[in-house]
């Protein structure tokens, strides 16, 4: 794809957020290469929104990107979920074993005097 800087600078928005075709990412990459204008006109646009330039995930990188964010976020609530089942386990067998006490010292044997 030819690239011209009018086209690179416009592209720039919808480049940062992801919305270009994975063919004119690549093309707008490759301008920025060799364009040291669109270069600078990219990292003052970055500046104005404090996002790091040249960085931004496109494609490919970006469904990388979310299915490690989604496996990490898997693992920490199956953590999560495994820390409460012992704890509700825990308290369930504390709280039988306090019961089981509490039958056993309220009933009455027969040496028991009244």
């Amino acid at each position: 794809m030819n690239m011209n800087c009018k086209i690179a600078m416009d592209l720039t928005e919808l480049y940062k957020s992801d919305v270009v075709s994975k063919e004119t990412a690549e093309a707008i990459r490759e301008h920025l290469k060799t364009c040291p204008d669109c270069r600078r006109y990219y990292r003052e646009y970055d500046m104005r929104d404090n996002t790091p330039a040249l960085d931004l995930p496109v494609g490919d990188e970006l469904d990388s990107m979310e299915t490690r964010l989604y496996h990490d976020l898997s693992k920490r609530l199956a953590h999560r979920r495994l820390w409460q089942i012992i704890g509700t386990s825990a308290a369930i067998g504390a709280g039988t074993i306090m019961l089981a006490v509490g039958i056993l010292m309220t009933v009455k044997t027969p040496h028991d005097k009244l």
